[in-house]
């Protein structure tokens, strides 16, 4: 709808303006709203996406700190009770028991941080005389699926060099 309004020019005539009524349509009501609903998805998407990757940065740090104590426990147990101690097999190791029995079977261990549940275990193979391969399997369910770090080192008798 358009309407007329006079206006008082700077010379001081009289002038006649032609304009819309002022006001918002239907249309740009729509629009604004769209867009108002299209940034609030976008910010509630990229909050859940950065707390999924913040749990899964989480429970990677905590399944390497896993390994890593596994591997120095294994390198406790060589250093006392020394390096033929070490038997080949898949182990769980308990420090709760007597030094010389830390490490036992079955082999998968469950341990349980806020609400993630983690494996662990640790293989033991001969690589040659006075040399083995430690591998440290720390396994978890994530929204991803399996997640698992791996760590492994040679241990050797170093008593003998």
């Amino acid at each position: 709808m358009k309407n007329h309004k006079q206006v008082v020019g700077m010379s001081g005539c009289k002038v006649v303006r032609r304009g819309y009524l002022s006001g918002q349509s239907l249309i740009e009501v729509i629009v604004s709203v769209s867009i108002a609903v299209i940034v609030a998805i976008a910010l509630i998407s990229m909050s859940i996406i950065t707390g999924r990757a913040a749990r899964a940065a989480k429970n990677n740090t905590q399944a390497t700190k896993l390994a890593e104590e596994y591997m120095e426990q294994v390198r406790i147990f060589r250093d006392r009770n020394g390096f033929s101690a070490i038997v080949n097999g898949c182990y769980k190791i308990d420090t709760s028991l007597t030094e010389s029995t830390w490490l036992q079977q079955p082999c998968p261990q469950t341990i349980t941080l806020d609400t993630t549940v983690f494996t662990r275990k640790v293989d033991i193979t001969d690589v040659i005389v006075d040399k083995k391969l430690i591998v440290v399997t720390v396994n978890w369910t994530d929204q991803g699926g399996v997640q698992s770090v791996v760590q492994q080192t040679y241990l050797t008798r170093w008593d003998v060099f």
